[in-house]
């Protein structure tokens, strides 16, 4: 952890209900807001490993995601097609990395983007040092960077992800406004504290402890102020909606390219029609561990209205509001993934960065004489012709296939056992006798139903691995449902005699 993430603190006032022992309002610094703001530039996997890191003894539990998370931890090395797969979905980048190295708390720091080469004069470059060139070699001297690229907006009256030198208003629900006497007094009477005489003031020091709490607490409470700057403990109460409903995005008239879709072979236990696990192949676990990779404002616009987790929408809006009302050029990054995140199905919505291009400075000897650089004017005494652009490799591919992009992290032809909480492992891994023993399963008691998932309909899966332990049966139940009414139909006479008369 950065030593200045670790030193710094914020002043945070506290207007406190005594009474009720409750977070009115709070006034911040425009530092705490940007703060504030950047858990939601954090990718999901991201947000499970610090919590979990946190608080050891009794993480935050965030749906059906930090099984998932640990099922990468768990899995081995030879079911990734490059050891830098692993690390990627362990440690998933966001495109806001470079912005988020000038919050004065950072709780997510991120080193630099390196650049690698083979030993030989091969000319193939990896941001991974495990990378294997195509001609055998480890890809493991680095090359240094030169003209990285340039934070914008370094001028101290804008702020990271919010401008000028504004104090802001916060409720207990993580609504964020610019501070006026207006909205205060307006906020006292709408929350019932017009008597003020009633109310008590509390300067806090807010440092990298406190702000991993409230993230923690933002998932799971309706008063995150409360519970981490009061009652100083994670809520056990947690408020979590989950609608079944069509995916939030409709298919476009236009669109011609097929959608994808998954076959997976789901075991149902028939007296309740409950999916104890499935049966499926890399392609289904990818767009799995896809959604570690996606960050948390982008899980919030795609499932749009779908689920109420905690106070994420209001600090989602409120983000959006700021960035309107104030006039702040901040970047629109949702629902993109940095470079080289491409899965072999990726949720609708999901687009990936492209690669940066490097260039390097070629003498006449053909040596590197100045590393690289994304800028190919870097000075204009070079000479443009010796110029040349760098091949940079994708770190999921295989040296020797000469790729610059593929899809995919998991070897294909794989196949794996998705449990209900989305707890997966290889189906080598233990017999199918054993897993029922497991799971205290009569083999009469149970069916195995084979349905069809496309990347429209994993909408709901990601939904529900949000807000519940059983992502599985509370996403496809219908798809279980329909599949059960269509063979009922098929073999009850009567609905077959009505059928053919009709």
């Amino acid at each position: 952890m950065a030593k200045s993430s670790e030193k710094h603190k914020f002043t945070l006032r506290i207007i406190v209900d005594e009474e009720k022992n409750k977070v009115v309002l709070a006034e911040a610094c425009r530092d705490f807001v940007d703060v504030l703001f950047s858990l939601l530039t954090l990718p999901m996997g991201t947000i499970v490993r610090l919590l979990e890191n946190h608080q050891k003894s009794d993480p935050v539990t965030l749906g059906c995601f930090n099984n998932l998370y640990k099922s990468v931890v768990d899995m081995g090395s030879d079911d990734f097609e490059t050891e830098a797969c692993k690390q990627m979905l362990l440690y998933p980048r966001s495109v806001r990395d470079v912005q988020c190295k000038r919050l004065k708390i950072n709780i997510n720091p991120t080193e630099d983007i390196k650049c690698f080469k083979c030993p030989s004069y091969c000319q193939l470059y990896s941001n991974f040092n495990t990378s294997e060139c195509h001609c055998g070699n480890v890809m493991n001297n680095e090359i240094p960077l030169e003209n990285k690229e340039q934070v914008a907006g370094k001028d101290d009256a804008n702020g990271v992800f919010v401008s000028g030198r504004y104090s802001f208003i916060l409720t207990d629900d993580l609504k964020v406004a610019v501070k006026s006497t207006e909205l205060v007094l307006n906020k006292l009477k709408s929350l019932g504290c017009a008597d003020v005489s009633k109310l008590g003031e509390m300067l806090l020091d807010i440092g990298l402890e406190e702000v991993l709490t409230l993230l923690g607490c933002i998932f799971s409470s309706n008063t995150p102020l409360t519970d981490t700057f009061l009652n100083k403990q994670n809520p056990q109460a947690v408020t979590r909606i989950y609608k079944s409903l069509s995916p939030c995005r409709e298919k476009k008239e236009d669109e011609t390219e097929p959608e994808k879709v998954v076959t997976l072979k789901a075991i149902v236990r028939k007296q309740d029609m409950k999916i104890l696990f499935v049966e499926c192949g890399e392609d289904f676990v990818e767009l799995l561990f896809s959604f570690l990779a996606v960050p948390l404002e982008s899980v919030w616009e795609i499932s749009g209205s779908k689920i109420s987790l905690g106070c994420i929408g209001n600090l989602c809006r409120s983000f959006k509001d700021l960035s309107a009302t104030e006039g702040t050029e901040i970047p629109t990054f949702i629902g993109m993934l940095p470079s080289f995140y491409s899965f072999q199905m990726q949720l609708p919505g999901i687009i990936t960065q492209q690669p940066p291009v490097y260039y390097r400075y070629r003498l006449y000897s053909g040596q590197v004489s100045y590393g690289l650089t994304t800028d190919g004017n870097r000075n204009p005494y070079f000479r443009k012709d010796r110029l040349v652009k760098v091949v940079l490799m994708d770190p999921k591919s295989h040296g020797r296939d000469k790729s610059t992009h593929c899809y995919g992290f998991l070897k294909k032809e794989t196949k794996f056992t998705v449990f209900d909480d989305l707890t997966i492992t290889s189906m080598n891994s233990c017999s199918t006798v054993s897993l029922l023993k497991k799971l205290q399963s009569h083999a009469d008691d149970l069916e195995v139903q084979v349905i069809s998932i496309s990347s429209s309909q994993a909408l709901n899966l990601l939904r529900a691995s949000l807000v519940t332990s059983s992502a599985l049966s509370t996403a496809l139940w219908n798809l279980i449902a329909k599949k059960l009414k269509e063979e009922t139909d098929l073999w009850n006479p009567v609905s077959k005699k009505v059928k053919e008369e009709i």
